[in-house]
């Protein structure tokens, strides 16, 4: 869990510096994000010194299309990025060619978690092509929030309201997109149905209505529209939701 919420708000937080023509020190942080989160996955592993033979089953695994993406991203992301810096210009004729690729890498860094998990027909709350959508526009909303976090360290004031706006608009998505996944999933069967149940019931009932929709989306979306000088809090506070 720890890796996929890393590595989808270090790939976010690249299509938002991709888009907004960001300081390259928010390409170096995407890039630290997904690397720390590849290593939490490594050692949670049984046998950390098998991990390659992830990437054996392209064709048929979403797990090794995502190691790929991973691995493409990090390896195109950090090419893309070190122009900036006077020692590594001789990459600068080849940039676009590097930053498409390290963009389209970046998008299926936030896609794959939601379909390795839509792609798992023996849990129904999971199996929904909802998911993939789903990751990928929290994963936009966490890295806008990381974005409003450190915007006090230097992030010009156009940039910051131009991210605040888009910020705004992915947190009301990310909502209507979750009372899509919950609304169809209560129909998909006894299972999901008692998926949705307990996820609004008891003490996981709490974290979600309170952490995720509260914490995560309202309060924030009220900080963003009404004091958009407390940009860092709505940032924290959709980090925690996250």
């Amino acid at each position: 869990a720890v890796d996929l919420f890393l590595g989808g708000m270090g790939g976010g937080l690249f299509l938002l510096f991709l888009i907004f023509n960001l300081s390259p020190s928010i390409a170096v942080l995407s890039l630290g994000l997904v690397a720390l989160g590849a290593v939490v996955l490594m050692v949670e592993l049984g046998r950390p010194l098998r991990a390659w033979r992830a990437l054996c089953k392209p064709f048929s695994s979403w797990i090794s299309r995502g190691v790929i993406f991973v691995t493409l991203f990090i390896v195109f992301g950090a090419l893309y990025s070190a122009p900036g810096f006077d020692s590594l210009s001789w990459l600068a004729p080849a940039r676009s060619t590097i930053g498409v690729v390290a963009g389209i890498s970046a998008l299926f860094v936030t896609l794959y978690p939601g379909f390795v998990l839509a792609a798992s027909p023996s849990i129904p709350f999971w199996n929904s092509p909802l998911l993939p959508v789903l990751f990928s526009f929290h994963s936009l909303m966490v890295a806008s929030g990381l974005i409003f976090l450190i915007a006090p360290l230097g992030l010009e004031s156009a940039d910051l309201r131009s991210i605040s706006f888009l910020g705004g608009i992915l947190i009301v998505v990310n909502f209507v997109l979750g009372a899509m996944y919950l609304a169809t999933s209560k129909g998909s069967g006894l299972a999901s149905k008692e998926a949705v149940r307990r996820l609004n019931e008891g003490s996981l009932g709490w974290t979600f209505k309170v952490g995720v929709i509260l914490v995560g989306m309202i309060v924030p979306l009220v900080v963003v529209l009404w004091t958009p000088s407390a940009m860092a809090l709505a940032g924290l506070f959709i980090l925690i939701g996250g």
